[in-house]
């Protein structure tokens, strides 16, 4: 070993090229041709590796068409690359409660990007129940699942996480995460997201703020009420504590929450601002009910972005999050998950946007774009 090192820092010395390996010489063409391929193909680089080395991540025609590009660009294909497997790898995805629209949404995009990669997916959902997320993971594991998708994980369900690292799963949070755990985790900033709503509604001259909230045990309903908090105090708003309504996150949620304002004695604030649509529909029509006009008598605001807002006669001012982005980048991590054990933790921040309606009493159809 010092002879061989006294030639190399000699023939750096005397300006020559240091001496390859053989490994050297193989590996770097097909690096290159590899990036080549993706680029040809329009995918990452990971794909054309999940492809080539006969692994999941990749549909079926995307496989094709990389095998192809990768066959007349001369690179060897490997027999494991063309190898017809038996089975379809297959994501669990766990999902809160289906009584909140917003469950409902992300379940139909999260499935939809799953086969768009080669994946089946075994959707369940939990009611929000924490006894029920242990059960619903211990039965993805039963059925053989090679990886989960959570949208369900609350404060004090480390447990659960402690049973997928026992059994070796790889998992991704999406929208909510265990505030104590270091885990894979897909969503938003909801706490900046929170303050950005709270700085639009100062901008209409709104003082007096009520706030409806998701539960407790949500860490997006706590992110989001720490981010609303933050905007009040930045402007000098004092909210009253009979403003401040915790609730279940769907329509029910928000029909008790807001005959909670009006029956708790107090005058109605000038707005409500809500931490998902689902309350905010439910405030909305529990206002509409009881002779309450919105945005005319009292404004609201939500959190999600749904789809369905276009159907309520009031459109909704709201959060929007990208739930293509999220199911894209939730997918993309499970199969990096699978192909590459030793894949970092990290949090992946999507964008997020205001969508103005007439709900907050603006013009509606403007848009507030977020930075991550």
């Amino acid at each position: 070993m010092p002879q061989l090192t006294v030639e190399l820092e000699a023939s750096v010395l005397q300006g020559s090229e240091p001496p390859v390996n053989d490994h050297q010489q193989e590996s770097a063409p097909q690096e290159a041709t590899a990036a080549e391929v993706a680029r040809i193909v329009g995918v990452s680089r990971a794909s054309v590796s999940y492809a080539l080395n006969g692994k999941p991540g990749v549909s079926a025609p995307v496989r094709a068409r990389i095998l192809h590009v990768a066959q007349e660009l001369g690179i060897p294909i490997p027999t494991q690359a063309t190898t017809e497997t038996t089975t379809t790898p297959l994501i669990g995805v766990v999902l809160a409660d289906l009584r909140n629209p917003y469950y409902h949404e992300l379940g139909v995009v999260i499935s939809r990007e799953a086969r768009s990669h080669g994946f089946d997916s075994y959707l369940a959902h939990t009611g929000d129940e924490p006894a029920e997320l242990l059960t619903t993971v211990r039965a993805m594991a039963n059925h053989n699942v090679d990886g989960i998708i959570l949208t369900a994980t609350q404060d004090g369900d480390a447990t659960v996480v402690q049973e997928l690292h026992q059994s070796g799963l790889p998992y991704v949070q999406v929208s909510r995460k265990i505030p104590t755990v270091r885990a894979p985790f897909v969503g938003i900033d909801n706490r900046s997201a929170a303050r950005d709503m709270v700085l639009h509604l100062v901008d209409h001259g709104y003082r007096d703020i009520a706030l409806v909230m998701g539960p407790r045990r949500s860490s997006a309903s706590n992110e989001r009420y720490s981010g609303y908090l933050d905007g009040l105090v930045e402007n000098g708003i004092f909210v009253p504590r009979h403003w401040i309504v915790r609730t279940t996150l769907g329509t029910d949620g928000g029909l008790r929450a807001a005959e909670y304002l009006l029956t708790c004695g107090a005058s109605l604030p000038e707005v409500v601002v809500c931490g998902s649509d689902a309350i905010a529909f439910g405030v909305i029509q529990y206002f509409a009910d009881h002779g309450i006009r919105v945005p005319r008598d009292v404004a609201i605001t939500g959190f999600d972005g749904l789809n369905l807002v276009g159907s309520v006669s009031t459109q909704l001012t709201t959060v929007v999050q990208p739930l293509e982005e999220m199911a894209q980048k939730a997918v993309e991590y499970v199969a990096d998950l699978l192909n590459n054990k030793r894949s970092p933790v990290r949090d992946v921040i999507c964008h997020y946007h205001l969508r103005i309606g007439t709900s907050c009493r603006c013009t509606p159809g403007k848009e507030k774009l977020s930075v991550k």
